[in-house]
């Protein structure tokens, strides 16, 4: 199963904590939002097995770049300073109950990141067979 999402990603961050109440800052929240928008309208039975997830992150090219900077980033990996873990962490929890019941049953992920003029998320996600307490097979190697 294979899905663009055109929300710009955004790496999970940890929650902020006062004495009063407990809050994820504004540009997370929104993303989880946006996604939560995203996925409202996906008619799918959530897989109950391990899965495998290849996760693709487009990143908006800063417009302050020059041309030539722009035109030379575009397509390469993409080398701010966001960790990938944390793209993969506001993904995966975006896509619970939607695509798995959890992101525990996320065994294996293989994720990229990089430069684009347009902003997005390509998720594919595949099921992994159970295989009498051995490691899951996906696909025959030669």
């Amino acid at each position: 199963m294979k899905k663009t999402f055109y929300v710009a990603p955004v790496p999970a961050s940890r929650p902020r904590v006062t004495r009063w109440s407990t809050y994820f800052p504004k540009k997370y929240t929104q993303y989880r939002e946006d996604m939560k928008m995203a996925t409202a309208n996906i008619n799918f039975t959530p897989f109950e097995c391990n899965i495998y997830a290849e996760l693709d992150f487009f990143i908006q090219i800063p417009k302050s770049w020059s041309k030539k900077k722009k035109l030379a980033k575009q397509g390469q990996y993409c080398d701010n300073n966001a960790d990938i873990d944390n793209y993969c962490k506001a993904i995966l929890d975006a896509l619970n109950s939607v695509y798995y019941n959890d992101d525990s049953q996320v065994v294996m992920i293989k994720a990229r990141m990089f430069w684009s003029n347009k902003a997005r998320t390509e998720v594919t996600i595949t099921k992994l067979e159970e295989t009498n307490g051995q490691e899951g097979t996906m696909y025959k190697t030669s």
